[in-house]
């Protein structure tokens, strides 16, 4: 199987190297890395000879699939198929209120696989994966087993959207069975079961935070809840590493609760805008559970409250709130601003020893590789958990600090993307309810995005272009508090290319400049006819004219009134809709 291979090639054979590879690297088969990392399989077996791999993890996932199937017939049981086997008519009646009448049990459950088929029908609206009836099924039938497995703890809502990824995981990595290894253990056949027993090791560590006593007294506090004592306990971290801020939040009486909660109970899912950076993000949380607890969670928010550091301060009552009700989306650097990053270095720093007396990391945890932080093929995402990893490594006020400093580097020079390019979670072929039909579709969206230029960095630009021995620095530069205020468009126009000007104006000339870039690549192949190619240059034409107008307008010492703004962004947005039509239809001829 080509991404087992792949995967054992890319770890060398080693759980320590699968699990440090997690934090930086995009690896296949993330299900069963999930199923070793969180106990489900034997990680201590990989890199080892496939047979004896083989044999042990395909009985450790025949037992865990074969429990699952026991349970589901224990507790999802039709009483219409009983009723055919049954001679006792009045213990078979479905308005009986006999106990044993299995009617009576179906009545009762109804309520609970309500509650649950309610929320699984809004899980992650935004991923057509999800619709799928069929996944919803699964969905239901896992979370109503579990609650009635754990009567104690019932449905928790949240949970289902602890068992969503998963299941998009496994379904993602299943396959059809073959003598090949390790087809056995993504056998199609078994994504259910696979499922639950992820789910299952996954809400053993997550327990406690869903735990709410039964009873409180009316002088107990909520502090005996172990979700509200976690929460404050991230908190008093806050406090030892950045006292400034957690002043700040204190003053504001903003209950650490209000969002802890959601962050731990959900492992962030919330908190990022795509599923994908979810998949990310639980890479690196699972890979470094080697002494059975998610040990990176509290350290994973901090990283994001110190992400948000300036808004927080700044922002009054309601502003902090919603800052921290609805995280903005992490910042995505450019390549200048990543050189520019202070590393985290690896020698430890003084540690807050009040506040964290001992961290001794198990000698299985993964070497986390600290200076990939800067790397430019990074998601935000990983470079958060990278962060997150490096604070509990050296808790200090100075890593504090240092972490905050380089979201605000990345904060000044940043790519901002108008609309996510990434490819979309892969709809499984087995997720649907029947098999979906291949037709040419609609190309996928076109880069768009904007790079924001100040003075200071058109300055570093000038000295880069009039040195050819020019080196870029890596120290860190001083960043002022408050955000930088973009560069003129004559301060543009005097130092970059008219590519580079055209990416900074904003969303409607960035849409036609990555449009214009894609079709003057085209016509560099010279691959067209004649025809194409005049239509081709005559739209990118009108489009170069629109723009320059527009450079010279915001160029001009007035602002131009809003009448003239709005005609040349219509004017723009309507030759970049031509300009797009063409481009569509050369790249589908050319296809």
């Amino acid at each position: 199987m080509h991404e087992w291979e792949e995967l054992k090639r890319l770890s060398l054979l080693s759980a320590g190297n699968l699990r440090t590879l997690a934090y930086t690297a995009k690896l296949p088969l993330a299900s069963l890395r999930w199923r070793l990392f969180l106990g489900v399989l034997p990680v201590e077996l990989f890199g080892q000879d496939d047979a004896e791999c083989q044999q042990v993890w395909q009985l450790a996932a025949d037992r865990e699939r074969q429990s699952y199937q026991a349970l589901k017939a224990r507790f999802i049981v039709d009483p219409t198929c009983v009723a055919k086997e049954e001679t006792d008519w009045k213990r078979m009646n479905p308005l009986s209120l006999d106990r044993d009448s299995p009617w009576h049990q179906y009545h009762q459950d109804q309520h609970l696989r309500n509650t649950i088929l309610q929320d699984v029908s809004r899980t992650f609206p935004e991923e057509p994966y999800f619709r799928h009836s069929r996944v919803q099924r699964l969905m239901a039938d896992m979370l109503f087993v579990y609650a009635k497995v754990h009567s104690s703890l019932q449905y928790r809502q949240g949970m289902h959207e602890l068992l969503a990824p998963l299941l998009l995981a496994v379904d993602r990595d299943a396959v059809a069975r073959t003598s090949e290894f390790p087809t056995g253990l993504l056998d199609c056949s078994f994504v259910e079961h696979d499922t639950f027993a992820l789910f299952d090791r996954l809400m053993r560590l997550c327990m406690p935070w869903y735990q709410v006593p039964p009873a409180l007294s009316p002088r107990a506090s909520d502090a005996q809840t172990p979700i509200v004592a976690q929460c404050q306990l991230l908190m008093d971290k806050l406090a030892a590493l950045d006292p400034e801020l957690s002043a700040h939040l204190r003053q504001m009486d903003i209950e650490p609760q209000l969002f802890g909660i959601r962050w731990y109970r959900l492992l962030f899912s919330r908190e990022l805008p795509r599923l994908r950076d979810v998949l990310a993000l639980w890479d690196a949380l699972f890979a470094d559970n080697v002494s059975g607890t998610l040990r990176l969670v509290d350290w994973i928010g901090l990283v994001f409250l110190l992400a948000n550091r300036r808004r927080l301060l700044q922002g009054d009552y309601e502003d902090t709130l919603t800052t921290l009700l609805h995280l903005p989306p992490l910042p995505r650097p450019s390549p200048d601003a990543l050189e520019q990053t202070a590393p985290l270095p690896s020698s430890p720093q003084s540690p807050n020893v009040t506040a964290f007396p001992t961290i001794d990391l198990p000698v299985a945890a993964p070497k986390i590789p600290f200076q990939s932080v800067s790397q430019p093929g990074l998601r935000p995402i990983q470079r958060l958990a990278l962060q997150a990893a490096y604070l509990r490594a050296h808790p200090s006020h100075g890593a504090a600090m240092l972490v905050a400093g380089q979201y605000r580097v990345w904060e000044q020079e940043a790519w901002d993307v108008i609309e996510d390019l990434d490819t979309p979670a892969v709809e499984s072929s087995t997720a649907s309810d029947s098999p979906k039909p291949q037709p040419a579709g609609p190309l996928p969206p076109l880069p768009q995005a904007r790079k924001m230029y100040t003075s200071s960095t058109l300055q570093q630009k000038r000295n880069c272009t009039a040195s050819a021995n020019y080196t870029v620095s890596t120290s860190p530069r001083s960043v002022p508090s408050s955000p930088p205020q973009p560069a003129s468009a004559l301060e543009l126009a005097s130092v970059l290319s008219p590519g580079e000007t055209l990416l900074s104006l904003g969303s409607a000339t960035a849409q036609a400049a990555s449009i214009a870039a894609q079709c003057l690549e085209i016509l560099a192949l010279g691959s067209l006819d004649r025809r194409k190619a005049e239509t081709l240059a005559k739209c990118l034409h009108a489009v170069s004219r629109i723009w320059q107008d527009e450079v010279v307008r915001l160029s001009n010492l007035g602002p131009a009134g809003p009448n003239s703004q709005g005609t040349a962004e219509s004017q723009l947005r309507q030759a970049l809709r031509e300009l797009d039509s063409v481009y569509i239809d050369i790249s589908r001829s050319e296809t």
